[in-house]
């Protein structure tokens, strides 16, 4: 199963799938938009093996500058299913999801644009690597999302929140 409705919190078992339907995205995103591209990466909680995690595939995007998103070509992307989230504002990240489901906003990928080994791109990937060398602290982390998703099943915004005290403990540990 792959995609979660809006606002929505739900994990689900590690699968060894993600990283095929990653590397299929990766295609496809890369005939779409790939001449602004530096590096697309698969980060996220999907990306991290053997812990559970939302159904949804997070990628990120490297670019130039994030003035290239300007140049995406929007159509190709709403065709593939993707959508710009204009009104996600984020300081140095633009962000697009695929929705399977435009009724009930059933995300199944989301796209973090940001500026190729800026500071955003360097602490996701430092974050993803960190916890795959490191299996005692993802499974702390496992624990830390199934706790929260539990208090928060229908609030992803405060899960989210909650969350980054911990990835921002293990960024400033690095």
């Amino acid at each position: 199963m792959l995609g979660v409705n809006k606002g929505e919190v739900i994990l689900v078992t590690h699968s060894e799938n993600w990283k095929r339907l990653f590397d299929k995205e990766k295609s496809l995103l890369e005939t779409i938009i790939g001449e602004q591209v530096k590096d697309i990466q698969q980060f996220g909680s999907t990306a991290i093996k053997g812990i559970e995690a939302k159904p949804i595939i997070d990628i990120l995007v490297g670019v130039e500058s994030l003035k290239d998103v300007e140049k995406f070509n929007n159509e190709r992307l709403k065709e593939a299913g993707y959508y710009h989230l204009s009104r996600v504002q984020i300081d140095g990240k633009e962000v697009f999801a695929k929705f399977t489901d435009l009724e009930n906003l059933t995300k199944t990928h989301i796209l973090h644009v940001v500026e190729y080994q800026g500071d955003w791109w360097n602490e996701h990937i430092a974050f993803r690597d960190y916890l795959n060398a490191n299996p005692l602290v993802s499974k702390e982390y496992e624990s830390l999302k199934k706790n929260l998703a539990e208090k928060y099943p229908n609030d992803e915004h405060s899960y989210t929140n909650e969350k980054k005290q911990f990835v921002d403990e293990i960024l400033n540990k690095m």
